[in-house]
């Protein structure tokens, strides 16, 4: 990840933000629960000029200096709570997350579920198979390596039995 973040600073020192952008929303998909990596790309959106982007990501951030931009993004999407919810996407662990974090995602559930009797959830996006557990996926795993090795040493085994076989017949 600091090899990440390092071409980040790079991008960032470089002029390229959209690339800088691309690899930070990458990162919050990869580390959902590391929310200084929010706070990073709102700030980049900030010195864009990018106000309501940049509340977007500082939502849930208590800094007294980011509460214009998060006004600013409320009042786009008319303060609803499922919109918002809609827009943050937030897919980490609401245990690891501060007090004040977590009331704002309970303030923003609260009247998402007044107003629409629902509440957007997401599912993490961790990568897992659809096989079974990971100690089934290894074994399988290992036993189609195993089998695809048998494969490459016995068709050249065969081929050359065959071959034998085939000058034998030349020959007789």
């Amino acid at each position: 990840m600091e090899n990440i973040l390092y071409r980040i600073e790079k991008d960032i020192e470089e002029g390229r933000k959209k690339k800088a952008c691309d690899r930070l929303r990458n990162l919050i998909n990869q580390f959902p629960d590391d929310l200084s990596l929010r706070d990073k790309l709102g700030q980049i959106y900030y010195d864009a000029g990018f106000l309501d982007e940049a509340g977007k990501f500082w939502i849930l951030s208590k800094d007294k200096e980011m509460e214009p931009a998060v006004e600013i993004y409320k009042r786009s999407l008319s303060y609803s709570g499922n919109a918002i919810l809609k827009d943050i996407v937030f897919r980490g662990d609401k245990n690891v997350l501060s007090d004040y974090a977590l009331n704002v995602l309970k303030d923003l559930e609260t009247d998402s579920l007044k107003k629409t009797n629902h509440i957007p959830e997401y599912k993490k996006k961790y990568k897992q198979g659809s096989i079974g557990s990971n100690d089934e996926q290894s074994f399988l795993g290992k036993v189609g390596v195993c089998l695809l090795i048998g494969m490459v040493i016995l068709l050249p085994i065969l081929g050359l039995i065959k071959l034998v076989e085939l000058f034998k017949s030349l020959f007789e």
